[in-house]
């Protein structure tokens, strides 16, 4: 069974505060005898919606998406970590020490906190109280797990509005203070998984020369 674990970009959706969001503008259109055809502009913010954060997004040296090697958007070893966190909560080094021993096995791991509810119920709080990684535990990722390329979440960003450790936390996770790095899927939906295990992962980025990063198109493969 194969399912998005990526939302459709919307112009309606909410980036980080003060980032622009995805703008849509008709360019032709069919006529009332179907003659013609249908086209659209699209402005595309690279850091709104679903979207992968390479190295380059904070490290000046670092790789940005295009550089990255194919083994960063394809995974078979994959583990989904419920942690449940509420507005401002952040995932800290107590919260994956119980789980050492899986995640050193895997190169995805996906956290679910529950917070993905508060997109559709209460977007301004999904913008601007969201959960988020700790700089402490994304260094400690980074020192701990040598396979893991990547980490992806149900809440808007690394970082959180509601503090100041986004910019520390991004660059602890992306490499700015080390030599390794572990990439992020930032806004993901979550809930679709269930209960089913995560058989494989595809995260198909959006390749436009130049970028830091980009959207993905995010597909696991669950267990029937």
């Amino acid at each position: 069974m194969k399912v998005f674990l990526s939302y459709p970009l919307d112009p309606k959706d909410l980036a980080w505060p003060g980032e622009p969001t995805v703008k849509v503008r008709r360019c032709t259109d069919l006529d009332d005898h179907g003659d013609g055809f249908s086209s659209f502009i699209t402005e595309l913010p690279n850091h709104c919606g679903t979207h992968y954060d390479a190295p380059r997004h904070f490290n000046k040296k670092g790789l940005d998406i295009n550089e990255l090697s194919m083994d960063y958007f394809t995974f078979d070893r994959v583990l989904l970590l419920d942690l449940p966190k509420k507005a401002c909560e952040g995932i800290t080094i107590e919260d994956l020490k119980p789980h050492e021993a899986e995640i050193q096995q895997v190169d995805l791991l996906i956290i679910r906190t529950g917070f993905e509810k508060m997109r559709r119920e209460e977007p301004k709080t999904y913008q601007m109280e969201g959960p988020f990684l700790h700089p402490d535990t994304c260094l400690y990722m980074v020192n701990t797990f040598k396979d893991l390329k990547t980490v992806g979440f149900d809440f808007l960003a690394i970082g959180s509005p509601c503090n100041d450790l986004a910019g520390i936390a991004h660059q602890n996770l992306l490499g700015c203070h080390t030599e390794k790095f572990i990439t992020a899927i930032e806004d993901m939906q979550l809930e679709v998984i269930g209960d089913r295990k995560i058989k494989s992962v595809v995260a198909a980025p959006l390749r436009i020369v130049g970028l830091d990063s980009s959207q993905v198109t995010v597909i696991a493969d669950l267990e029937d």
